[in-house]
């Protein structure tokens, strides 16, 4: 027999001879590794339902606007030259964009009232973007000029419903008060209050026509998978010339949402750190004690001429075979646990109903990435192999006559 595979027969003779210990430090351990895994695997799939339902309210992945746009929010600020940006996002492959006209206005339904944001948008692009069309829970969605949607809880607010009548009051291109009647043709609900009672809807003739802005567009909206935005804005910046239009991605309108995403990968980090750092030290306790009952098992490796790093070397593969077994369990229940979430979910209607980064769905999926269940059980592995260490060297320093000599 080969001396690795004598080592490997002792090892595995020695993580049988106690395996009640042995079996609860691999279950520690393989616990550990489940909860990293489906936490992980949670936070992928929360960060996705984060992203998703709050750049399906409105925002978009990414958004182009006049240069100087944000310089007066309350002034119409319309861009240049459409086509030339509408042109720019079919050359890079943005086929779902949206038009729009948006201005802030003030809703009066009798003595009620209500601030608003007015947003023209066209009807057939419009829904590809964002998913008020999706929402809609009474009329039609934009279907008929001089009608307006609204969010129900809006609607509820001023006493009106669908048929309506509702008068705007906005500033329009050339700085004058803008009035006038419309119908209230539908009514939609996000799931979100304030986006449902600060967001009404018109077509973008109308708005062109209600704001005396004839072709005007001061936004489009275009819709693409979140992490392709950065790319895709680096090269309609190329295209674009930055003194007539401002491009920016979700990640820079929503500030906020980045900002959360980034602290929850702060805190997953800190959780891993400290589960792995408990990992460690049980799999070093487990090893200290094995190395402690077993002081004259090594003093006779030791006499009849098994060498130090031998020693160590048993110790050392000892340690991993309790790594690799932990992974293999935490692994695979953690993988059953995942495809379960994944296909089922969690419920989460009764702690996020009114959540603006979950609008568009509440369930919670998880979302496991190969990589991630790579990386837990590696750092596993190198965790088992780390706590191994001081053990394997302690045994390896160990005297054969004072070893033998241990009661």
């Amino acid at each position: 027999m080969s001396t690795i595979g004598m080592y490997l027969r002792l090892a595995l003779r020695n993580v049988a001879r106690n395996p009640r210990r042995s079996g609860l430090t691999i279950l520690a351990i393989a616990f550990g590794l489940f909860c990293l895994i489906v936490f992980q695997a949670l936070k992928v799939g929360m960060h996705r339902e984060m992203i998703e339902g709050t750049l399906a309210l409105d925002s978009a992945s990414l958004q182009i606007h006049a240069a100087d746009y944000e310089s007066n929010l309350a002034v119409l600020k319309p861009m240049r030259d459409v086509e030339t940006a509408m042109a720019a996002l079919q050359r890079v492959g943005a086929e779902r964009f949206g038009l729009r006209l948006k201005a802030p206005a003030l809703l009066l339904a009798g003595p009620r009232s209500s601030s608003v944001v007015l947003a023209g948008v066209d009807p057939a692009r419009e829904p590809g973007v964002t998913l008020v069309a999706k929402r809609m829970v009474a009329g039609a969605y934009l279907g008929v000029p001089d009608t307006v949607v609204m969010g129900q809880a809006l609607a509820q607010d001023l006493g009106l419903d669908v048929g309506g009548t509702v008068r705007l009051m906005a500033q329009n291109g050339s700085g004058m008060p803008a009035v006038r009647n419309f119908r209230v043709g539908g009514l939609f609900r996000t799931g979100l209050d304030s986006f449902d009672r600060g967001h009404v809807y018109f077509s973008l003739p109308d708005a062109q026509g209600f704001l005396s802005s004839a072709g005007a567009v001061t936004e489009i909206a275009a819709n693409m998978p979140p992490d392709q935005a950065g790319a895709i804005a680096g090269e309609l910046r190329q295209i674009l010339r930055p003194e007539n239009f401002q491009v920016r991605t979700w990640e820079e309108v929503l500030p906020d949402l980045k900002q959360l995403i980034e602290l929850n990968d702060a805190t997953m980090g800190l959780l891993i750190a400290i589960v792995f750092a408990i990992v460690g030290m049980g799999i070093a306790n487990t090893m200290s004690m094995v190395v402690f009952e077993r002081f004259r098992e090594f003093g006779v490796l030791a006499a009849i001429g098994t060498t130090p790093s031998g020693i160590v070397g048993l110790v050392m593969l000892e340690s991993i075979l309790l790594g690799v077994l932990a992974t293999l369990v935490g692994s695979v229940a953690g993988l059953a646990a995942c495809v379960y979430l994944q296909h089922h979910g969690i419920d989460m209607s009764h702690f996020i109903s009114n959540n603006q980064y979950f609008a568009a769905s509440h369930v919670l999926r998880a979302e496991l990435r190969m990589s991630d269940l790579l990386l837990a059980g590696s750092v596993t592995l190198a965790t088992a192999l780390l706590a191994g260490i001081y053990p394997a060297w302690r045994a390896g320093r160990l005297e054969p006559v004072k070893a033998l000599a241990h009661t």
